[in-house]
């Protein structure tokens, strides 16, 4: 009997000018792949010299403004029984890239057609900006291919793709958001043309309303991304509800986010899409984020607690993948925000101890340490005890943050606590200054 070795991997992609990422996309696959398929789409710099010295099979494909034909002639090429078919703006790491290789030998037998991973967003800095997921990687069978112009999806025409869920052991890092990317294609228009011709052939599909609504959010024109988001969530179909990513929950999330900014809208308008969102993905906490900044933004500190307290609640119970990415990416904004609630509201202890969780975190927030220093002026004004209470503040701040024997430190409380208005902290302050230095932080300061 022939000894069973396990299946292989074809990976494949499509690519066009992308000599900056090609070696990236095609170095994760190294000793995990058995062969690396590119199809060129017209590139005019190195990316394929570049390719070629990396040892993929290039294939030229002429371009005929249709993602899922580009994909499915990759597709063709690929001679193992798995593909992998990611973006040049996409990569695995070494680990994961291994475990996807275990996944697909253990999986090989069973009835499983795809695999869906981790897709983490990361901007400019490295930083994870939004977790979704998607499948990459599936079956090397005729009957499965990809569909529409662009936002392509894969399908086996007649019945669902049998899918085993990876997210939580293997992800995919996606570069495509940083800002020179989005800018590129933006300044472009290659999305939103396509997408209109989709709508063309395809009037009532919602996810196409709400891609259309990103690429004209990401021109600033507001109202016609206005206007297509609310189609899409007037399109999407009950059964996506509960359903968590991106063309779902997202895009109620995108919309909510858009009305909070925008002057014209009613608040009864916003509290109604808001709890239209939560019914249908109450475990979500970035619905309620954005209605706690909505609501602190107006001044209203006691409805933008309770909404705060409640995407936190959220975040803890149900964690961020899939769910709570703004809230998760923007924590230490977060948190700060409910510490100026808690202040606003009277809630002092509970506004020191948030405020002392961001400084030991970072004790160069300055916007944080103000809150802290108006909070505890609040407090000894309120009891009386002047000039020794903002001694006790210092002798606090001192011990749990900041070095007063340095100047850089001492110029930063100083300039919190003058924010602050805490007059006799920032004598107790100047006090830790010599004769000399005072002249030059006053110059500095322009008193």
């Amino acid at each position: 009997m022939k000894k069973y070795k396990g299946p292989r991997i074809s990976q494949c992609m499509i690519v066009k000018n992308e000599e900056k990422n090609i070696r990236q996309a095609l170095s994760w696959g190294k000793g995990i792949v058995s062969e690396q398929i590119v199809v060129d789409t017209g590139s005019t710099d190195r990316t394929v010299d570049i390719a070629q010295e990396m040892g993929a099979k290039v294939y030229h494909f002429q371009w005929i403004d249709d993602f899922a034909a580009a994909k499915n002639f990759a597709i063709s090429k690929a001679r193992y029984e798995w593909i992998a078919l990611l973006d040049a703006d996409e990569y695995m790491t070494s680990k994961d890239a291994k475990k996807l290789l275990g996944y697909v030998r253990e999986l090989h037998p069973t009835d499983c057609e795809s695999l869906i991973t981790g897709w983490i967003h990361l901007d400019d800095k490295g930083g994870v900006i939004a977790v979704s997921s998607q499948i990459r990687v599936f079956r090397n069978m005729p009957s499965l291919r990809y569909k529409r112009r662009i936002h392509e999806y894969l399908e086996i025409p007649g019945r669902k793709i049998e899918v085993a869920d990876i997210t939580g052991d293997v992800s995919i890092y996606h570069t495509g958001y940083q800002k020179e990317a989005s800018r590129k294609k933006t300044g472009e228009g290659r999305n939103f043309k396509l997408i209109q011709a989709e709508l063309e052939d395809h009037p009532e599909d919602y996810e196409l309303y709400g891609y259309l609504g990103n690429e004209y959010e990401a021109m600033s024109q507001w109202q016609d991304a206005k206007r297509c988001y609310e189609k899409a969530v007037e399109l999407m179909p009950e059964v996506m509800k509960g359903q968590y990513d991106m063309s779902t929950s997202g895009f109620y999330f995108r919309l909510l986010e858009l009305l909070s900014a925008l002057r014209d809208t009613t608040e009864r308008e916003l509290v109604d899409l808001y709890q239209r969102a939560v019914e249908g993905w109450p475990e979500d906490g970035d619905f309620d984020y954005i209605m706690g900044k909505y609501y602190a933004g107006r001044g209203d500190y006691r409805t933008g607690e309770k909404h705060l307290v409640q995407a936190f609640n959220r975040l803890e119970q149900y964690g961020n993948t899939l769910r709570s990415q703004l809230l998760a990416g923007k924590i230490m904004e977060a948190y700060e925000l409910l510490a100026i609630c808690y202040f606003n509201n009277g809630k002092l202890e509970e506004c020191v101890k948030l405020i002392t969780a961001l400084l030991k975190e970072n004790p160069y927030l300055m916007s944080a340490l103000v809150v802290m220093i108006s909070a505890y002026k609040r407090d000894m004004t309120a009891s009386g005890r002047g000039e020794a209470g903002a001694g006790e503040v210092a002798g606090f701040l001192g011990r749990a943050f900041y070095d007063f024997g340095t100047m850089k430190d001492r110029l930063f409380v100083l300039r919190a606590a003058l924010a602050a208005g805490y007059q006799t902290l920032v004598q107790v302050i100047r006090g830790m200054f010599t004769s000399e230095e005072l002249e030059a932080v006053d110059r500095a300061l322009g008193v």
